[in-house]
């Protein structure tokens, strides 16, 4: 691999331990855009849900006994379809499609969270079900399972170590059923590995500094470094996927 290419994946995973630590959420969707466009989904998806994954096992270690239980096993018993929805999709669908839909999720979350003066309307079991589903199978197709959940999360009453406890207890069961899947689909090749081990350190580095500016940095401000973060990489995934999908 060139040094460009090892570059952006030793960037990815820094954003994604330093993401994770400080907002509770987001790893992957910092880290598999930048992961996508050097490597290639099929590639990035077992490496982004490896990383996603170490870090989440750090996390619930500290805010695992925060997590709102019942909501938890709703969520990760409606995922459990929905993963195998995305094997089917995975594995059929062309590489092209996989990216276009990749960074259009990122883009619309992007614009989402970027509006102002969003208010918490706590939303039922049916769209925690529907959630669940969604992510399970986004997490298997697409590498990132957060966006339905996050979203039906912070609109819930929770406070904000309830939530962040909640989401990091998700995203390790349900991670941990997505690479389980991964392993057994024979994604988890040598060159993921062998990757996986190069950037665990700077991975571990990213969660200590997210950590210490968790509270020294203005949420705000890292807010709008990362949608801007997202917006570009979901944009040149587009992009890619267009190049791509129309012949030359």
């Amino acid at each position: 691999m060139e040094a460009a290419s090892l570059g952006l994946v030793a960037a990815a995973a820094l954003l994604a331990g330093f993401t994770q630590a400080f907002a509770g959420f987001g790893s992957t969707l910092v880290a598999m855009p930048l992961l996508a466009l050097v490597l290639g989904v099929r590639a990035a998806v077992p490496l982004g849900c490896l990383m996603a994954l170490s870090i989440n096992v750090l996390l619930v270690a500290r805010l695992g006994r925060q997590a709102h239980g019942l909501s938890l096993v709703l969520l990760l018993a409606a995922a459990l379809p929905g993963m195998v929805l995305g094997f089917l999709f995975q594995s059929t669908a062309p590489e092209a499609l996989l990216k276009f839909l990749l960074g259009s999720c990122v883009v619309v979350l992007a614009l989402r969270l970027s509006g102002r003066g969003a208010h918490r309307y706590p939303l039922g079991r049916r769209w925690a079900v529907a959630a669940g589903i969604a992510s399970g199978c986004m997490g298997v197709s697409l590498g990132i399972n957060g966006p339905p959940v996050v979203s039906w999360a912070v609109c819930q009453t929770w406070s904000r170590d309830t939530l962040k406890a909640t989401l990091t207890a998700y995203f390790l069961c349900a991670g941990s059923l997505i690479v389980a899947m991964q392993f057994w689909q024979g994604l988890m090749n040598n060159q993921v590995l062998a990757l996986f081990a190069k950037t665990l350190p700077l991975l571990l580095a990213g969660m200590c500094a997210g950590w210490m500016c968790c509270d020294r940095v203005s949420e705000s401000a890292f807010r709008r470094v990362v949608l801007a973060l997202l917006a570009t990489t979901g944009l040149a995934l587009l992009w890619q996927a267009l190049g791509q999908a129309i012949p030359a």
